[in-house]
């Protein structure tokens, strides 16, 4: 489920940015855009990221 939701933020966060670039005035993308991407990139990154820190973690308590 986490990396769906992942993959859900990272495919947003892409469309805004590139939505944020065709809107007027064009070719600039405004901050509160910005601002929403890059925390869709963080929940991106966060969700990805301690999901494979755990799988590392059980892997070494298992040996």
């Amino acid at each position: 489920m986490k990396r769906k939701i992942a993959l859900l933020a990272f495919c947003s966060a892409v469309a805004f940015a590139a939505a944020g670039l065709f809107l007027p005035p064009q070719g600039e993308i405004d901050s509160t855009v910005l601002m929403l991407v890059a925390q869709l990139l963080v929940l991106c990154a966060t969700l990805l990221g301690v999901d494979s820190y755990f799988d590392k973690l059980k892997q070494l308590m298992n040996k």
